[in-house]
């Protein structure tokens, strides 16, 4: 498998790690920056996602739920790929 895009399943996998970085992104948003205009658009996007998880975990300053949100996308990454092969 190459870096390039070539199926509909490479597309898939190529948007879960587009997704993830952008989680990543926007967890470190949130430990760092509270003002930030990326952040607030983020939010309005990722919060209905993680407001179940949210409501679970204990609110502690690095947002857990978001990093756990961003390691099942990259679980689901894993196994779209693994059941390809």
């Amino acid at each position: 498998m190459g870096y390039f895009v070539t199926d509909r399943v490479g597309l898939i996998i190529a948007l879960f790690n587009t997704a993830t970085f952008i989680t990543l992104v926007y967890a470190f948003l949130r430990a760092v920056e509270e003002r930030s205009r990326l952040l607030h658009a983020l939010d309005k996007f990722y919060g209905p996602f993680l407001a179940p998880l949210r409501r679970i975990l204990p609110a502690w300053r690095l947002d857990i739920a978001t990093i756990i949100f961003a390691a099942v996308l990259q679980a689901a990454a894993f196994f779209i790929k693994r059941s390809r092969l």
